[in-house]
């Protein structure tokens, strides 16, 4: 299963994104997890240093090499291309790209750092959305089988437009019970509806206000679960947190296991193809 944890920022994207990838690894399965953010925030709750980890946007020519494009910043040419033609990378055994880039955390958890917080990105002109198209591509053939893929996400709308994650199987919104939180989640809803990304809502630290109470009733059908507050996950020592909260994300988790998976390059395509028609 691909999924993404998006949302407004500060909503607290990078914990929820750990507290999943650290409840995957418990159960026993094997999860590749991408910080796809400019904080890097997961890598770090991860117990990684960010500057010491490879970063995926400096491989671009190693990633143009894998899907034989000679051309840089051509990505879109591969929706023209059958899928047949194209390499397929894997988390569990890792494909040779994956494994150059990719950082062993322990015997079931990997990370990619795309290091979008990076000196050398943040001290330049470079555009985000440059730098994140291998990752969007290698998303849409990246084939994880009974594996995971949790990505960590840049907050707002601007990389669900851009179609970061038109190749995998779900996004998923952190929301927390006030205005700024619901408006940004209800945002990514209507593009994800109106491109046919599946959206679900994960509600973070919830309290009973009339912001919730709205929420829930308009979005009962598509919230997998709700994540108390816990003061023991700003430690991000998963032995430490509450086992109230841990059982809340088994159960976001559970819910999860029952999506289609749907995540390809094929849907890349009907992204694209459902953007051009609405230009």
């Amino acid at each position: 299963m691909k999924i993404a944890f998006v949302g407004k920022g500060g909503s607290g994207k990078s914990s929820v994104s750990w507290l999943a990838i650290k409840t995957i690894e418990s159960i026993g399965c094997s999860v590749l997890a991408i910080d796809a953010d400019h904080n890097m925030d997961l890598t770090s709750n991860l117990g990684l240093d960010p500057e010491r980890t490879p970063l995926m946007h400096k491989t671009d020519k190693e990633f143009m090499q894998e899907v034989g494009l000679t051309e840089p910043r051509q990505w879109s040419r591969l929706l023209n291309e059958d899928e047949m033609n194209l390499p397929t990378f894997t988390v569990s055994p890792m494909d040779s790209y994956t494994k150059s880039i990719a950082v062993k955390v322990s015997e079931k958890l990997s990370l990619i750092n795309l290091g979008l917080g990076s000196p050398d990105v943040l001290f330049s002109d470079k555009c985000a959305h440059g730098l994140s198209g291998p990752l969007k591509y290698y998303l849409g053939l990246l084939n994880e089988g009974d594996d995971w893929v949790v990505i960590d996400s840049v907050a707002g709308t601007d990389m669900i437009n851009f179609g970061l994650y038109s190749g995998i199987d779900a996004v998923i919104g952190v929301v927390e019970p006030h205005r700024n939180s619901v408006k940004v989640f209800e945002q990514i809803n209507d593009i994800c509806r109106k491109t046919m990304i599946p959206c679900y809502a994960v509600i973070n630290k919830p309290t009973n206000n009339e912001f919730y109470t709205a929420f829930v009733s308009k979005y009962q059908n598509i919230i997998l679960g709700e994540i108390p507050f816990d003061e023991k996950v700003m430690a991000y020592d998963f032995d430490t947190v509450t086992e109230k909260t841990k059982e809340s994300v088994v159960e976001i988790i559970n819910s999860i296991k029952s999506l289609d998976k749907r995540g390809n390059l094929i849907s890349m395509q009907n992204f694209h193809t459902v953007k051009k028609s609405k230009a």
